[in-house]
């Protein structure tokens, strides 16, 4: 989802393809790595998947793939380490059907594995809900029989602030998953989640339906398991930054998911546009006012552009270099 950004430099040699399904776009730039991306999905047989390694956290990328191949494809991103991100995309065999629980579980990684069989044993199980921003799906310290996957908007888990600062832990989109972790301890929710987007919608599975799904397959488990780690690591990362890291630069880095790989100020990816300063502030660690005082000199610098108050452009190529950690 970029420019030139972690390479010092470098040009197109810097690419290499391993193999046929391993293509590594680091070094590549914003052109480049978008026809580059585009042109494998394209030549790519339905059912079978591709792996794509960047450098920075590519849901921008992503976003444009899934925008422009709407239903065709199944994404798993997977951070390996600060500066590197392993992205699997497979091409889906059931594109251009309409939103159904059998079509979500489909793209959603973890349970595109299944077999037929136990697809629709979850799919009979499950029920669509909708809620509009704001809204509460669980509130923290609160029982959870059932995990999400949304498949329209954004949603997130904060924390309680009635005797805290308000804190944004992560943000789920869609086709991840929500709820995991008191399916597996059987505990209460660890944080209040909402909803991020205007309108948001999920898929809501029981507990037990995914128990006796995954009798019938012992690894639906393992890839669920990939799921909590991911999450955990993307915690840990956000828990370093708050400890070391300046609030200028912690504001880049929860604007650079939004930042499509285009070069100069580019339209930023929903929700952004419509979020508050105190949601940006509460993602960053940090209080409305300090993060307004960010965003005025960010955008005095040209990283991003507000109307009405709100972030509407953002200069990908630019947040990278100023969120780009040591080697």
């Amino acid at each position: 989802m970029e420019g030139i950004e972690e390479s010092g430099g470098a040009c197109a040699e810097s690419y290499a393809m391993s193999q046929e399904n391993h293509i590594d776009l680091r070094g590549l730039a914003v052109s480049e790595r978008k026809e580059r991306l585009f042109d494998q999905f394209d030549r790519l047989p339905p059912g079978e998947t591709f792996t794509f390694v960047v450098d920075n956290e590519p849901r921008g990328l992503t976003s444009l793939v899934e925008e422009r191949r709407k239903s065709e494809v199944v994404i798993a991103r997977r951070r390996v380490s600060s500066a590197e991100w392993h992205v699997t995309v497979r091409r889906s065999p059931s594109a251009g059907e309409e939103a159904t629980a059998r079509t979500i579980l489909a793209r959603t990684q973890a349970f595109s594995e299944l077999d037929p069989g136990s697809l629709e044993l979850l799919a009979a199980s499950a029920s669509i809900h909708a809620l509009r921003r704001g809204e509460i799906v669980a509130d923290a310290n609160s029982e959870l029989s059932f995990i999400g996957v949304p498949f329209e908007g954004t949603f997130a888990t904060t924390n309680d602030a009635a005797n805290a600062r308000y804190r944004v832990f992560y943000e789920i989109t869609p086709y991840e998953i929500f709820g995991l972790i008191s399916m597996f301890d059987g505990g209460m929710t660890p944080g209040r989640l909402i909803a991020l987007s205007k309108t948001a919608r999920y898929l809501r599975i029981p507990h037990a339906s995914v128990f006796e799904v995954a009798k019938r397959d012992a690894d639906l488990f393992r890839r669920l398991g990939v799921t909590v780690a991911q999450r955990m690591r993307e915690m840990m990362h956000s828990l370093g930054n708050l400890a070391t890291t300046p609030v200028i630069e912690r504001i880049a880095k929860v604007l650079l998911p939004y930042a499509v790989p285009d070069p100069g100020l580019a339209p930023a990816l929903a929700p952004l546009p419509n979020l508050t300063q105190a949601h940006i502030a509460a993602a960053a660690g940090t209080v409305k006012e300090v993060a307004a005082r960010s965003i005025a000199e960010l955008e005095a610098q040209g990283y991003l552009l507000r109307e009405r108050g709100h972030i509407r452009f953002l200069d990908r190529q630019k947040l990278i270099e100023l969120t780009r950690e040591p080697a």
